[in-house]
């Protein structure tokens, strides 16, 4: 029957994937420990239908059109840890189907066209469960006290409740330890209570999709609260200038928040942020690290210096402003970032003149890693020139820029370790890398030799160019790493690997390699090749003699009358 459709390994995992069943198959034993049934057509759950999996440990039903499942269907699934009922056409939860199912530690509901979370409290046996996923887009409306009962800590819990209309107070205050809530909220309506309700039980917060633009503070309703709340996440949120003043507002009472993320967000706003002088706050307290990706302001041309913002990041250490049309950062705001250590700029609009405004004397003087890839910087020497100023910079990413070819001679911060060029359409390295590097990567270029003498290196990045050989050992006399995969190397030797005088890793699969009597008898001699060769035997495979394409060197044989011609 339908037992042939399920494709069973070994260790008892089945995959029935997208079959077009229209039951739960027959024939299944005690020996299946996986069984994935989603993308079929099932509708219904029977009390028998899964008696016989009494060691099941996975059972994955997303998206199986399921509507009907008995009150005792689950019976027998007294080892199941992860369910995944998602995506079905289910109504409504049944409480009955999870008292079996102590050992449950995953358990994903989301996207069934139920209202509320069941008539009576759904999960007081799961005192094992660490995943929960609950809600939907359309129907989920109202979150009860009772919903959460007999759940006293969870490491992840995820509510959709994109039509939220009510929200009994207290209702996740049950839960002691959640360490990452999301939530998914249209409207900012709730924010306020929910907040209250959590700030002694959640490590890590993330709010999505939600409209904040008329978030009002109001003092909460709770006693002296230490909340143990680090990280504090916006996705696909819409702000406003007032409503960010507004939401600062909640950091006084998250006071070891320490790292705050905006992503996919819009900001309706002109970047006047001037919070009102009764309540100031005029530091982000522990905040350290800032991260912003892919900010839409829809009238950016008309957007303020920022300046009110100033004290309050004087702080921070780590920021991040990723895919946002940043042109320039006002010099003097870089001369308040004091304490910042990282600035990650990547995909923005950054030409040398505006950077040479930014990094201006005294901008960033705790700098030590700046990331500008993907921008629009063209001469590496002036980008070198530039950056002068920071006197701590020990790690530049400049990747992903369009560089004219690079001059003999440059200037570059003199602690810099750590350069990464990968991307920039070079064709040759020249003697403007500079002498102090530890780490350097030319990945992804059109090199077809390397020859730079870099007497601190420790790790050389430079696959996918087109090197015929490895570099010349001489040139890097401490090399522990060096990643050269996907260029032209036709083979390497015994006497060339020697000559690496501290070489631990070598990545070099993908290359043309040709099978030659020295190279194969090489590989046959040297057993210990594995412990430095990166991905070997897999990605180590003859290019040629036609006879051996495509086998690893490691099963290639050199024929006896090729290699011992000599003697014969």
């Amino acid at each position: 029957g339908s037992q042939e459709s399920l494709s069973c390994d070994a260790s008892g995992v089945c995959d029935g994937r997208s079959r077009s069943f229209t039951s739960i198959p027959s024939g299944l034993t005690a020996a299946m420990k996986s069984l994935d049934l989603s993308f079929n057509k099932i509708t219904y759950i029977g009390h028998g239908d899964l008696r016989a999996c009494a060691n099941l440990q996975v059972l994955i039903l997303k998206s199986s059109r399921i509507n009907t499942i008995e009150g005792d269907a689950f019976y027998s699934l007294g080892s199941l840890e992860h369910l995944d009922l998602s995506d079905n056409h289910l109504s409504s939860l049944s409480s009955s189907w999870f008292g079996p199912l102590s050992s449950l530690k995953y358990l994903n509901l989301m996207g069934n066209p139920y209202q509320t979370l069941g008539v009576t409290s759904l999960f007081p046996n799961l005192t094992n469960l660490q995943t929960l996923r609950i809600g939907n887009v359309e129907t989920f409306s109202e979150i009860r006290r009772i919903d959460f009962a007999g759940l006293t800590s969870l490491n992840e819990l995820e509510i959709k409740a994109l039509s939220l209309r009510n929200y009994q107070s207290q209702s996740l205050k049950s839960i002691r330890d959640i360490h990452h809530l999301t939530l998914h909220l249209s409207e900012s309506a709730f924010l306020l209570e929910i907040f209250a309700d959590i700030l002694s039980s959640v490590r890590y917060l993330e709010l999505r999709d939600t409209n904040l633009a008329r978030f009002q503070f109001s003092p909460l309703p709770v006693d002296e609260v230490s909340s143990p709340m680090k990280k504090l996440a916006f996705r696909g949120s819409v702000l406003t200038d007032e409503s960010f003043n507004e939401l600062l507002k909640l950091l006084r009472y998250i006071l070891e928040l320490s790292e705050v993320e905006f992503d996919d967000c819009t900001l309706n706003g002109l970047g006047d942020f001037n919070p009102s002088e009764s309540d100031v706050v005029s530091e982000l307290g522990k905040v350290e690290t800032v991260t912003i990706r892919r900010l839409h302001i829809p009238q950016f041309y008309l957007f303020y210096d920022l300046s009110t913002v100033y004290s309050l990041l004087e702080k921070v250490k780590r920021i991040t402003v990723e895919n946002s049309k940043v042109f320039l950062v006002p010099c003097s705001f870089s001369q308040h970032l004091k304490s910042l250590e990282f600035l990650d700029l990547s995909e923005n609009l950054m030409v040398e003149e505006y950077l040479k405004n930014s990094a201006c004397k005294g901008a960033w003087p705790s700098l030590q890693t700046l990331v500008l890839s993907q921008n629009h910087l063209r001469s590496m020497q002036k980008t070198g020139e530039i950056l002068l100023t920071l006197k701590n910079l020990t790690s530049l990413d400049i990747s992903r820029n369009t560089f004219h070819p690079m001059p003999d001679s440059c200037q570059w911060p003199e602690k810099m370790r750590f350069l990464n060029l990968s991307s920039t359409g070079i064709r040759v390295v020249k003697t403007c890398i500079p002498q102090t590097l530890e780490v350097l990567d030319v990945s992804n270029n059109n090199l077809d030799s390397f020859s730079l003498f870099l007497p601190r290196l420790q790790e050389l990045y430079i696959s996918r160019n087109k090197l015929k050989t490895l570099p010349d050992a001489s040139l890097f006399p401490v090399l522990l790493v060096m990643k050269i995969r996907e260029n032209a190397v036709s083979t390497f030797s015994k006497d060339q690997l020697g000559s690496f005088p501290k070489l631990e890793t070598l990545e070099a699969g993908d290359n043309h390699f040709v099978c030659s009597c020295e190279l194969l008898s090489f590989t046959m001699e040297t057993p210990a090749l594995a412990q430095i060769l990166v991905d070997w035997p897999d990605s180590y495979l003859c290019d040629s003699p036609p006879r051996l394409h495509g086998h690893r060197l490691q099963d290639a044989r050199p024929s006896v009358l090729e290699c011992h011609q000599a003697a014969a």
